[in-house]
């Protein structure tokens, strides 16, 4: 397996100062680590040479000044070394196990700096790479000792968390700096960045927010940085404003804005549709969102690549967003929102700007090099020093009659002749003294604020003042500085030059930045369940996404030509979706119009998906389309804001089936049906079980039987493969299963046999497992898996309050809990647990538990138990309209002896542990985003809960689990959204319950800060998110089974997108791309946790961990090497091999 140096290719000229010491060693070294596992049958010798290398390392770190002086013999010993590595690859090259590789994936490795000897190390190992031969089990302890000089766990254990008053800082302290040492200092750097922070959805919608501001923004632009020929210079992050802007825009515009981009007047920066929202957005989505800003960007902005990212706003940050943004070849970022406390931290450190590290080590991709803004917000009276009352006479946008003010009661001033000395040092000393929170004498200095630079006066005010400005401050040596205007970009290269020529190291951090909060005990934890309705539309879209963009890639491969029609609806589905990973959107953060626009686009996406799905999957399976006869999925919504809907299948009609999964799967599909006496006819040589139920419908508080049957059958479909079945009416012969139906209480039933439940609990079982509930509510109360003890569960439902005003420790204002912040009146309190209606349906296919809840909140829980599979899905309906700030929670207490420890999943990509710290941190400090898993675990056991939507989760007891399910708030939280939340719906919640036994090993997992779910695990994780597509159509298809790849993938590898690129918007014609006979294949291999004593039943166990896209897709004429958003391409390969953790993209041409 490939050991790579970096990811992607950067084939832009990059000067020689770019790449520094530090990643070239850093690189050197975690490749010898890698390749001493790979050759683990020459230990001894891989020992040697890595000794000789870690002491050089170790001699470097304890003095570098000393190495710099002896460089000569440090690249003796070091040649050395690496020669004699090399030697013994060689010797064993030919090994079966070691099978070692010409070249380096030359294509998607930068240039190193030529500027030292250490860059022939690189020379060497880029020579060689290796393909692992280690089990994955056996790699776990590489990939959970990360070494690091920061780690978040840690950092949260040394913080008091107290808010003492800073004085003018108000989160810090009173920064001060040795003048008469000024001069004698290297001279300080100020990099002004002037920027624009455009949202695309929040108080406005964004065809309003475009139309009354961002096209002002980006007009203006064009004419202050192009015609006034100035030293103004701009950054800008939003494609999807920016795409909207270029419709519009003559050619003439068009190439201006080409030339300042290629100056460095103009930098993009991430150059995403949005800027994402890292809490609650899925990794799915994440990419969806950045393929199609840096594909937007590719097709129509010539040669412009974005190399920096920018993190401003969004409310707390997530590690795999950098790991993301390496991946497509992105290595700088700045950032802002975290935690007012590990800023100081932090800052006191001089450790606000560092690399960012993995939780599992860098294994192949660099880390992010990451500057954090020090105070409160990135507005102009936050950035440019610790006085914000200083800094705001600097905001030339709040001069008198621009339409701002500054909020401490003194203007900004025009600078003179005669006030530019004595305003040139006020801000010189705040530049000064916010330089002694880094260690380099680089500065950025933000100047911007949302939806800025919207009018001509602001771009005059701010150039010509902060000109004058410059002028004098660089003029008076005394103050030793040089200021100007720059970008992202010009910031770091000279953060990169001064590094370089000190030799210095910025410190290693690796973990997260949630919970955030802002002030005193506000913590963000609000808006991981904001809008849960919107939430659980969000993951539905990102399924029927995927699924249609598989389907329409699949076709196109076969040589059914697209039309630009079709395409231009599964455009409009992607960037409805990457729209609302906005971090206004998915958060539940916006006005309430603006929820309404961002459903109304998930709507239309949803229908256009189904569309494209109708016409790719006819194509594929032979069907004819037509008015009356295009396939349509089973369940699909009537409005926006409504609950989804079923389609009834009728005898004579067809099911067809889309496994939209990489491997086979085999798992009860069900579907609703017009007679009890419908069944599915398949070919005489092959069986599938059946089984026919009554559906149970809510109505005013209790269950009744519908008109409508659930089918619910078992067959196993390949992967990415479609069968298609014919509803027919069973003669009394034929082979369906029918259930025992049961219940407390006599309820109204036809057809079936009906039992009632006695004792005090009842149970359910299937082959792997027993689920036991209680007979006076219907809850679950314990899970006991085959061989292993009984897991108590105690399923119910809490709720917290909104507290009221209290006195600060800070002596601020408080604010009270809203879309943004969780403020609880307390602990939460139990939902009384009354007796309550229920049905049992006790099938051989699927199992259901149906509970009507506490009719007040309207809750229909379901609880499913199908054939063969090892998990419980829980599905929750519940409607909270009735009450006022309300929170509700499904709570889960356990016999698990998880301690203080619980883990989450960071955007569906990793997962990370959490320490329960109640003693220092109040509770709301203790929820954390849920995109996709929870887990507790002790020695013996671990009990997950895989879900649907993002939510709010929580453990704040030892074997507690709780996650939260809606929120409703009478008034704003005093974050700018100026109103409380009242939209709620009735809401729907999808989870699977999963307890693993966990065989006992050597491995202390104590001291870990990352986790990993199973194989089995990932699995109710892809099927929870991915079901089967289920399609209704009145026409026989000719073909009845199709298979999409040849065989399944590796159980740990997934296909994330099969996504068709897009040529260039024919904006003088039709205004639509055509699609290219090309397609992005992007893959994720997660590293699994050997530990559970379950087994994943799959052929896909009998996989190697190297994809042939050849082999599954036998149609392509290439593959490439891409970076992860092919804004850059490599050399033509035909294998892919995965490392664990591995995100990657291969473009694949037909």
């Amino acid at each position: 397996m490939c050991l790579y140096l970096y990811h992607s290719i950067d084939t832009r000229s990059i000067p020689s100062e770019s790449l520094h010491h530090e990643k070239t060693i850093a690189n050197m070294k975690m490749n010898i680590d890698q390749l001493q596992n790979v050759l683990k049958n020459n230990r001894d010798e891989i020992s040697e040479l890595k000794k000789q290398v870690a002491d050089v390392e170790r001699r470097r770190n304890q003095d570098w000044a000393k190495q710099v002086e002896k460089e000569n013999e440090v690249y003796d010993e070091k040649a050395e070394a690496e020669k004699a590595l090399e030697k013994k690859v060689e010797q064993i090259a030919g090994d079966a196990n070691h099978k070692a590789v010409e070249e380096e994936e030359k294509a998607v490795v930068p240039e190193p700096n030529r500027g030292n000897k250490v860059a022939i190390v690189h020379e060497i190992l880029k020579k060689i790479t290796t393909k692992s031969s280690l089990p994955v089990c056996e790699m776990r302890k590489d990939y959970t000792n990360t070494h690091t000089d920061v780690q978040m766990l840690d950092v949260y254990n040394l913080l008091t968390f107290d808010n003492p008053d800073g004085g003018v800082w108000k989160q810090g302290w009173e920064v001060v700096y040795d003048k008469e040492k000024v001069a004698e200092e290297k001279k300080l750097e100020v990099i002004v960045i002037p920027h624009s922070h455009c949202d695309p959805g929040w108080i406005k919608t964004f065809e309003e927010y475009y139309h009354s501001q961002t096209r002002n923004i980006l007009d203006l632009m064009v004419k202050n940085l192009y015609d006034n020929k100035n030293e103004m210079r701009f950054i800008y992050a939003e494609i999807s404003f920016f795409e909207l802007w270029w419709q519009d825009q003559t050619d003439d515009v068009r190439a201006k804005v080409k030339q300042l981009l290629a100056s460095g007047q103009l930098e993009i920066v991430t150059g995403g549709w949005v800027m994402t929202d890292e809490a609650n957005s899925h990794y799915f989505s994440i990419i969806a969102e950045l393929l199609e800003g840096h594909e937007w960007i590719k097709n129509h902005l010539g040669g412009f690549r974005p190399t920096s990212h920018w993190s401003i706003d969004p409310f707390g940050l997530s590690p795999s967003i950098p790991y993301l943004m390496s991946a497509a070849n992105i290595t700088n970022a700045a950032l802002q929102r975290i935690h007012y406390s590990v800023k100081k931290h932090l800052a006191k450190n001089k450790q606000l700007e560092f690399m960012w590290r993995q939780l599992w080590g860098s294994h192949g991709r660099p880390d992010m090099r990451t500057h954090v803004f020090p105070f409160y917000s990135y507005d102009v009276p936050h950035t440019c020093g610790p006085d914000p009352k200083i800094c705001c006479q600097f905001d030339f946008r709040r001069l008198p009659g621009l339409g701002h003010s500054c909020p401490w009661g003194i203007p900004p001033e025009k600078i003179t002749e005669n006030n530019v000395k004595e305003r040139a040092f006020a801000l010189y000393d705040q530049y000064r003294k916010k330089s002694q929170l880094y260690k380099t004498n680089v500065l950025l200095v933000p100047l911007g604020d949302d939806f800025r630079y919207d009018i001509d006066a602001e771009w005059t005010e701010q150039y010509q003042n902060y000109m004058r400005l410059f002028e004098e401050m660089n003029k008076n040596t005394e103050w030793n500085v040089h200021a100007r205007f720059g970008t992202l970009s010009d910031y770091f290269t000279e953060l990169d030059r001064f590094l370089r020529t000190e030799q210095q190291l910025l410190p290693v951090f690796s973990g997260d930045f949630f919970t955030y909060a802002d002030r005193d005990d506000h913590y963000w934890s609000g808006y991981f369940t904001s809008r849960p309705f919107y939430k659980q539309m969000d993951r539905v879209l990102q399924h029927q996404l995927r699924a249609a963009e598989i389907a329409f890639s699949l076709k196109a491969m076969k040589g059914e030509s697209p039309t630009d029609e079709v395409f231009a609806k599964l455009v409009l589905a992607r960037r409805a979706l990457s729209l609302f990973q906005h971090h206004d959107g998915i958060t539940g953060t916006a006005k309430d119009h603006v929820v309404v626009d961002y459903g109304n686009k998930m709507l239309a996406a949803l229908e256009a998906t189904e569309k494209v799905l109708s016409e790719a999957l006819s194509a594929l399976i032979s069907a004819e389309v037509g008015s009356t006869n295009n396939l349509v999925l089973d369940e699909y919504r009537k409005e926006q804001d409504t609950m989804p809907v079923r389609r009834s299948y009728a005898i004579g009609d067809f099911v067809v089936l889309f496994n939209t999964l990489s491997r086979s799967r085999v798992e009860p599909t069900c579907i609703y049906v017009t007679s009890v006496h419908a069944m599915l006819k398949v070919d005489s040589d092959r069986e599938i079980k059946q089984q026919i139920s009554p559906v149970f419908v809510y109505n005013d508080g209790s269950l009744t039987q519908s008109s409508d049957f659930e089918l619910c059958f078992v067959d196993e479909l390949g992967p990415f493969g479609i069968s298609v079945y014919e509803v027919v009416e069973s003669s009394t012969n034929e082979q369906i299963s029918t259930p025992t139906i049961t219940a407390k209480d006599d309820i109204k039933i036809s057809e079936f046999k009906f039992n009632r439940v006695s004792g005090s609990d009842f149970s359910l079982a299937n082959s792997l497992f027993s689920a036991h509930f209680d007979t006076k509510t219907g809850f679950l109360k314990s899970v006991t898996p085959n061989d292993h003890k009984e897991i108590e569960v105690d399923l119910h439902y809490v709720h917290y309050g909104a507290r009221g005003h209290k006195q600060l420790n800070s002596g601020g204002g408080d604010d009270l809990s809203g879309a943004y912040l969780f403020l609880p009146d307390g602990e939460a309190k139990e939902i009384p647990r009354m007796d309550q209606q229920f049905v049992v349906i006790d099938g051989p296919i699927m199992k259901r538990v149906i509970v009507a809840g506490p009719p007040d909140l309207k809750i229909l829980q379901v609880y499913s138990i199908a054939y063969g599979s090892p998990s419980i899905e829980v599905i929750n309906e519940v409607d909270i309209r009735s009450k006022a700030n309300f929170e509700l929670a499904m709570r889960l207490n356990t016999n698990v002896q998880s301690g203080d420890d619980l883990f989450t999943d960071l955007n569906g990509l990793q997962m990370i542990r959490r320490k329960r710290l109640l003693s220092k941190l109040p509770l709301q400090a203790h929820f954390y985003p849920m995109s996709a898993s929870a887990y507790i675990e002790d020695s013996s056991t671990r009990l997950s809960l895989y879900t649907a939507q993002a939510l709010g989760v929580a453990s704040l007891k030892s074997g507690q689990l709780e996650v939260m399910l809606d929120r409703r708030l009478n008034q704003d939280d005093g974050r700018g959204l100026f109103q409380g939340v009242f939209d709620n719906h009735r809401t729907l919640s999808r989870f699977r319950l999963l307890v693993e036994p966990l065989a006992s090993d050597k491995v202390n997992t104590a001291d870990e800060r990352v986790g990993f779910h199973s194989v089995v695990g990932l699995a109710q994780d892809m099927e929870l998110l991915y079901p089967t597509v289920r399609m209704l159509t009145k026409a026989q298809p000719n073909t009845e089974t199709i298979g999409g790849i040849s065989q399944s993938l590796p159980c740990d590898v997934h296909i994330v997108n099969l996504r068709t690129i897009a040529g260039a918007t024919n904006y003088g014609g039709n205004g639509m791309s055509t699609p290219k006979n090309e397609a992005a294949l992007v893959l994720h291999r997660p590293l699994t946790d050997c530990r559970s004593k379950l087994q994943l039943q799959s052929d896909c166990m009998k996989q190697e961990n190297t994809i042939t896209p050849k082999k599954l897709f036998p149609n392509l004429r290439s593959t490439s090497e891409v970076s992860l958003t092919l804004l850059y391409e490599g050399k033509a390969t035909d294998a892919v091999a995965l490392q664990p953790q591995d995100v990657t993209s291969v473009k694949l041409t037909w």
